[in-house]
């Protein structure tokens, strides 16, 4: 964002250096955050129809579940604030007309250009962050591999989505066995649940065993029952055995992202690598980290656009009063 208005001001610097004078500038300033969401709208609105088509072909294979709803409630909700936008803009200009108030205009529309380019950039940035740490290739130097849980299926056997976690961990492990000649220890992590006839945990070690993987060269972590715990948990485990270890966790290649973030707010320093998921599954799954993400810093979010309003307001203030708008 700060970049591109930067480019912004150095064009107009450029373009108009003769004829330039301080209205400009502020001008151009002030009209950043209406610039940036224009500039984004076609990528957004691209994801969103996209996100949609996925969840709706999600619904298709997996049947009705309220979290498979989220890529369409989000995909509508980009749609709906986009078009919503404009209709409040030509409200605020109704409100001008009235009224004469060019202020109250100013000060609605710049708070909807803030929040917009503020949610279209954490999109972005989300996804591109998505995006480096599941394709990331970790080090062949690892001690330890922590599995992430997540459901088994009733009989006690992995899910596809736990069986991938699973397979790259295995994969992981051999592969540096092979390089390096240095064996890793798996940490499977994961508690029971209330519909769980096992430990999420004891049904992955015994796929590590069925997999040729040594009873010694496994250690259970069975009390945890989300990924802060998964991580905080196999932690303490790992700690008894080796300190300062290094440490890999494994797990859905749309999961690693946030995964990691937990992991280094716990101060817990490793790597992540994540398998791969069905195409409509990863654009749903991608969406609850999104919002997991966004309510998990919520007051930092919330401040920030905050601060920003706050600036924004006392410039369009100060122009008003000196007429530079």
């Amino acid at each position: 964002f700060i970049a591109i208005n930067i480019l912004r001001h150095i064009n107009l610097l450029i373009c108009n250096w003769n004829e330039l004078n301080i209205v400009d500038i502020y001008k151009n300033t002030l009209d950043s955050f209406s610039y940036f969401a224009m500039l984004t709208l076609p990528c957004i609105i691209v994801l969103s129809i996209y996100s949609i088509v996925t969840n709706i072909v999600l619904i298709k294979k997996e049947g009705f579940k309220y979290t498979n709803f989220l890529g369409i409630i989000l995909g509508m909700l980009a749609i709906i604030g986009l078009f919503g936008s404009q209709t409040i803009y030509m409200i605020t200009e109704r409100i001008i007309y009235v009224k004469n108030d060019l202020l109250i205009k100013l000060f609605i529309d710049s708070s909807i250009n803030i929040i917009l380019t503020y949610f279209y950039t954490l999109v972005i940035a989300t996804l591109y962050c998505n995006i480096m740490a599941a394709n990331h290739v970790p080090s062949y130097d690892k001690d330890f591999v922590i599995i992430l849980g997540s459901k088994i299926n009733l009989d006690g056997s992995l899910s596809p989505l736990l069986k991938g976690r699973v397979d790259k961990a295995i994969d992981f492990g051999k592969n540096q066995y092979k390089e390096t000649n240095k064996k890793i220890i798996y940490v499977p992590s994961g508690g029971k649940g209330i519909d769980e006839v096992m430990s999420e945990a004891k049904a992955m070690k015994n796929y590590l065993i069925q997999n040729g993987i040594d009873e010694d060269s496994i250690i259970i972590e069975n009390k945890s029952v989300n990924t802060s715990e998964n991580m905080k948990f196999s932690k303490e485990k790992i700690d008894k055995i080796k300190k300062d270890s290094k440490i890999i966790f494994s797990t859905t290649n749309y999961h690693v992202f946030r995964s990691g973030v937990i992991a280094n707010k716990l101060g817990i320093n490793c790597e992540g690598m994540g398998s791969k998921t069905k195409w409509y599954f990863h654009t749903n799954a991608l969406i609850r980290e999104f919002v997991a993400n966004l309510y998990q810093e919520r007051k930092k979010h919330f401040l920030i656009i905050l601060i920003i309003m706050i600036m924004l307001y006392i410039l369009i203030a100060i122009g008003y009063k000196y007429n530079l708008l």
